[in-house]
C-alpha cells in the first residue's frame, strides 16, 4: 500500500528539552529546526535527511527550507511545481514559491 501512498506527519516547529533561562518552566519553541516524517510514495526507506545542531535549535546539516519540503511533496504526488506558476502583480507566484527545489536525497 504504500508504493501508492505519501504519509506525511510534519510539525510547526522544533522544541528543546529545556528552557534557556533558567527561571522559566518549560521548554522553548524554535522555528528553524523542526523534524518531519513522510513514507511510501515514492520516499526512500529508511533514510535520514539533515541534522539540526547539539541543542536542536539551529540547522546542523543538510538544511531542507520549508518551499524546499513543499517543492518535493508537490513531486512525489506527481506534479511539477515549477509548472504551476501563475503571474500576479508583476511577480511569479508558486505553491512552493520561486525558490523551493525538490530534496533529491530522499527520492526513491
Amino acid at each position: 500500500m504504500l508504493e501508492d501512498t505519501l504519509v506525511v506527519w510534519t510539525t510547526e516547529f522544533g522544541r528543546t528539552p529545556f528552557n534557556e533561562n533558567p527561571d522559566k518552566a518549560g521548554r522553548e519553541h524554535h522555528n528553524r529546526v523542526f523534524s518531519s516524517w513522510i513514507a511510501g510514495g515514492g520516499v526512500k526507506a529508511g533514510t535520514t535527511y539533515g541534522e539540526s545542531d547539539e541543542y536542536g535549535i539551529e540547522v546542523g546539516k543538510d538544511m531542507v527550507h520549508f518551499h524546499d519540503f513543499h517543492a518535493t511533496l508537490l513531486h512525489l504526488l506527481g506534479m511539477d511545481h515549477k509548472r504551476l506558476t501563475y503571474r500576479y502583480s508583476g511577480r511569479d507566484f508558486r505553491l512552493a514559491d520561486v525558490a523551493g527545489e525538490v530534496v533529491k536525497g530522499i527520492l526513491a
